[in-house]
């Protein structure tokens, strides 16, 4: 597959089969990961992973009480009260892995190298057959004093990109996209 055809046909993925996800393979991603752009080469981050479709649930379970908690305080999170209420909803559909970017050092250019380890890492994972996705849900709870305690998780690390892997229950269609939206200015 060469580099567009991997940009434009990586997927998020929300359903996956049950079968685990070596970790050979999860360190040849993160290995792929690492040549993300950073900063002054500062290379900002750290990866932790959970691997597992029970572990996973657990931290789902944490995770949407934490956010449910969350919804009577932040008015952003109660259009998704009623998702996080259901009781059979995981917010990691069930992967098998999840793999958590972190930043290693406090300020915002880490961050933003983080999401290019990340973008790196999905791209890695599709062209090994691996689906992928984002999930947002989860890094309020990865950010809490609870998550970062139960999880033996380092001081100073910002979680980022909570990534989830697995085999693709299915193909998924490429959604829409709106035409690019560009202007070039002149000076």
């Amino acid at each position: 597959m060469d580099m567009l055809e991997g940009i434009r046909g990586r997927r998020a993925v929300r359903d996956y089969r049950d079968e685990p996800v070596s970790r050979d393979l999860i360190g040849a991603l993160v290995d792929s990961a690492i040549w993300a752009p950073s900063g002054m080469n500062r290379q900002p981050w750290r990866f932790l992973v959970i691997e597992g479709r029970e572990a996973l649930a657990r931290c789902s379970s944490a995770a949407k009480r934490l956010m449910l908690e969350e919804a009577t305080r932040r008015p952003e999170l109660a259009a998704v009260r009623g998702m996080l209420e259901q009781p059979d909803f995981n917010i990691f559909y069930n992967a098998p892995a999840l793999v958590v970017i972190c930043a290693t050092e406090p300020d915002e250019m880490a961050v933003k190298d983080c999401c290019l380890a990340a973008q790196t890492l999905m791209l890695a994972a599709h062209a090994q057959g691996l689906g992928s996705c984002w999930i947002g849900f989860a890094e309020i709870w990865l950010n809490s004093p609870e998550a970062k305690a139960w999880l033996g998780m380092a001081d100073g690390l910002r979680p980022v990109a909570p990534i989830i892997l697995g085999r693709p229950a299915a193909a998924v269609a490429a959604p829409d996209r709106r035409p690019a939206d560009i202007e070039f200015v002149t000076l």
